[in-house]
């Protein structure tokens, strides 16, 4: 909620004339309550009638957002691929239906899930950060994906059975998680046809994201609940993966301000985890009450000047993602910029290393990080406004995948997991070469992309402007 201080600080830029007054709202007080709101106006000369008008946010999108897909050879390799994707996804399915109701995938070890209950809250454990359950959306994902491509009537029961387990999180208020909770669980299982469309669990999900903006930071807070000390202040560019789920409530008519606090946390990622070179930070810490920025590095990845793979890919699939839901050319480029880092320094087999950084002359491999980079290379595929670039992401995305798949895509039925040679977590030793929930469901929605299984309208949850 924006304080007193930001409130005034916030007249003070207006009369100053640094924001104009038509628009101050949308780009400085997104999340604000209604009291707030009509004060602001108040302060600006507009009446309480105004209130609603004047703070609707952006119109539908700005911008020439091209979404014509380029013209692209067919691909058999790939449509390989997505069906040996449904053949591990059914070995999946058959797995979940012998395992306890409440507990997913999370990542796994020598052949084996690692299993975590979906009621594990993430919380601190004296001066440790223990994330909780983070993950169980993307099982559900996965399953979608199954019921979508194989026509597996088990799989879309098996799924909409445990739906209920997973809806008390929507009022989770100790993460930023909630979008890789309930995107790919209810959002693209409404968007699939599979559950309602509108289901008030995912709308609940989004205005508990939203309650974590800190307003005079523009960013949504990444750890732990509010008001813990040791969580204020922090941000992670995971977040950028988190928004879809603010993107498409806006689109479902929900709380104009979740729409704003999506496009003014993106704004704030874009500026200050983007270095020159087009790498990306992992972790910001911000004074929770100035809004002042007081250190850019990471969490994860192997220094605060490295560039952790995963993070990365989350800035490529997530800036690709807020071009297309605003229109904003400064996405674009945040994505373009990250992309071009990132595919640049992949190997022959397109798995990425851990961290760009790392100097072993064998690093560890994250093949999850390139799943998820290439689905944000299929979105600019698809969304970039010159058809020229349009044409060099999609088959960029496209290459990447095909050569992740043929070096980690499983086959073994004694192995469990979809996508190998993934990575939870390095430094702490989690995880460090197997599956990984994330990396098996962002390697399946990529696939089911890049050989026409699902339109981009479904993956996104609205339809771009051409």
């Amino acid at each position: 909620m924006l304080a007193v201080g930001g409130l005034v600080d916030l007249q003070i830029r207006i009369q100053r004339k640094d924001v104009c007054r038509d628009d101050a709202f949308e780009k400085h007080g997104a999340h604000l309550s209604k009291t707030i709101a009509q004060s602001i106006h108040q302060k600006l000369g507009c009446r309480a009638s105004d209130v609603k008008s004047r703070c609707r946010g952006p119109p539908d999108r700005e911008g020439d957002i091209g979404v014509t897909e380029p013209a692209e050879p067919d691909r058999p390799a790939l449509r390989g691929e997505w069906d040996r994707f449904l053949q591990a996804a059914e070995r999946e399915r058959r797995a979940g239906e012998g395992r306890p109701e409440g507990v997913f995938p999370h990542y796994s070890e020598d052949g084996s899930w690692r299993l975590l209950a979906v009621d594990e809250l993430s919380t601190w454990r004296g001066e440790v950060y223990d994330h909780g359950n983070w993950t169980a959306g993307f099982w559900y994902g996965v399953m979608w994906l199954l019921a979508l491509g194989a026509g597996d009537a088990r799989a879309k029961e098996l799924t909409r059975g445990r739906l209920p387990r997973l809806v008390p999180r929507s009022t989770d208020s100790t993460t930023h998680d909630l979008g890789f909770l309930f995107y790919p669980s209810l959002v693209l299982g409404g968007e699939l046809g599979f559950v309602d469309p509108g289901e008030a669990a995912a709308v609940q999900a989004a205005n508990t994201l939203t309650a974590r903006l800190n307003a005079q930071g523009g960013y949504l807070q990444a750890f732990g609940p509010i008001g813990d000390p040791r969580s204020a202040g922090t941000s992670t560019i995971d977040t950028m993966m988190n928004l879809p789920l603010l993107w498409w409530a806006r689109e479902r008519g929900a709380d104009v301000h979740l729409g704003n606090a999506a496009r003014w946390h993106a704004r704030t990622s874009a500026r200050l985890y983007v270095r020159d070179d087009g790498s990306t930070y992992h972790l910001l810490r911000f004074d929770p009450v100035s809004g002042a920025l007081r250190h850019q590095g990471t969490f994860q990845g192997a220094a605060d000047d490295s560039c952790w793979s995963r993070g990365q890919a989350w800035g490529i699939c997530g800036f690709a993602w807020a071009y297309a839901a605003t229109g904003e050319p400064e996405f674009c480029r945040a994505a373009e910029r990250c992309a071009s880092y990132f595919f640049d320094r992949l190997p022959d087999d397109a798995v990425a290393p851990w961290d760009f950084g790392d100097p072993s002359p064998t690093p560890t491999r994250d093949a999850s990080a390139t799943a998820i980079a290439c689905l944000g290379a299929l979105l600019l595929g698809h969304v970039h406004p010159e058809a020229d670039r349009r044409g060099r992401w999609r088959r960029t995305g496209l290459d990447a995948l095909e050569r992740i798949g043929d070096a980690c895509l499983n086959t073994d039925p004694a192995t469990q997991g979809i996508l190998l040679h993934s990575c939870y977590s390095k430094p702490h030793g989690l995880g460090v070469d197997g599956a990984t929930a994330w990396g098996d469901f962002f390697f399946g929605l990529a696939l089911a992309l890049a050989v026409d299984a699902i339109p981009l309208r479904t993956v996104l949850g609205f339809r771009p402007p051409r």
